[in-house]
């Protein structure tokens, strides 16, 4: 099964129904075109962990392959291990910047071959309207416990932001809930009580277009196999043409295209720093 559409929301966006493409079939068009969407991007939808192996470049800050950014989780900057929290980062650019207050071994990102390796975050994805507030300060760590005023919308496996007043803002994995608590996978920042916290879903506009790219995958399908269709019969002097199938599929397509060439003009695919 697919990540983000269903066999039904591709049937009602093409109109193809069970006789003509059954749901096994459709299933596996929809594994195969959601990472094309995914791809056309240059990102995710469902939050991702990376590691990148960088050259250093003498500077405070450096910008990460991947994005949006939504949380660091280890930094090494020449061999030496340094704290994620004690960096600056800009989710929308994938860069991030070296508090120089903070007591780190390294103050720069040493000018050489391979010298940062970074373990983070990315995906694109936005808030939804499921949110809570926490009703006490939380701690950096794994396997953290967060009060809050109600856990309720929020559930095992969901993707959170947490961010408060106090300025720090990351990205989390939702490992349970219980009644007045949400567990989350790992904080590198410690956060005030009172922080927000945000379930994330991905953006509609994204699955209307891989909505629209399964149907235009299936209504290939149904003209590719639609030569075995009889398109005429004849019965004694009489004769009837029913005409190709092939003229109705192909305004679908040329519709399903249009319709998919708009939304792909609304967004623009995510960049990819190269230095």
């Amino acid at each position: 099964m697919g990540n983000y559409v269903t066999v039904a929301s591709v049937r009602r966006t093409s109109g193809i129904g069970s006789s003509e493409i059954n749901d096994t079939d459709v299933e596996a068009i929809i594994v195969e075109c959601e990472p094309q969407i995914e791809r056309h991007f240059n990102t995710v939808f469902t939050p991702k962990e990376r590691i990148d192996i960088l050259d250093g470049n003498g500077t405070i800050r450096i910008f990460l392959d991947k994005n949006p950014l939504l949380a660091v989780r280890a930094l090494k900057i020449d061999g030496d291990t340094e704290d994620p929290a004690y960096l600056h980062i800009y989710k929308e650019s994938g860069k991030i910047e070296l508090d120089t207050s903070q007591d780190l071994t390294n103050s720069l990102f040493k000018a050489g071959s391979k010298k940062v390796i970074c373990k983070y975050l990315y995906g694109w994805l936005e808030e939804s309207s499921t949110e809570t507030t926490t009703s006490a300060a939380s701690v950096a760590g794994t396997s953290v416990e967060l009060s809050v005023a109600s856990e309720t919308g929020f559930s095992a496996d969901d993707w959170v932001e947490i961010y408060g007043m106090d300025g720090y803002k990351e990205a989390a994995q939702v490992s349970s809930t219980d009644t007045g608590t949400i567990t989350v996978d790992q904080l590198v920042y410690t956060h005030e009580s009172g922080s927000k916290i945000v379930k994330l879903q991905i953006n509609e506009i994204f699955k209307k277009l891989m909505n629209f790219a399964c149907s235009i995958a299936m209504v290939a399908r149904i003209v590719g196999q639609s030569y075995t269709d009889i398109v005429g019969y004849g019965l004694g002097e009489f004769h009837v043409q029913k005409g190709e199938p092939y003229t109705q599929w192909r305004e679908t397509a040329t519709q399903l295209i249009k319709e998919r060439d708009r939304l792909l003009s609304r967004i623009k695919p995510r960049p990819s720093v190269v230095v």
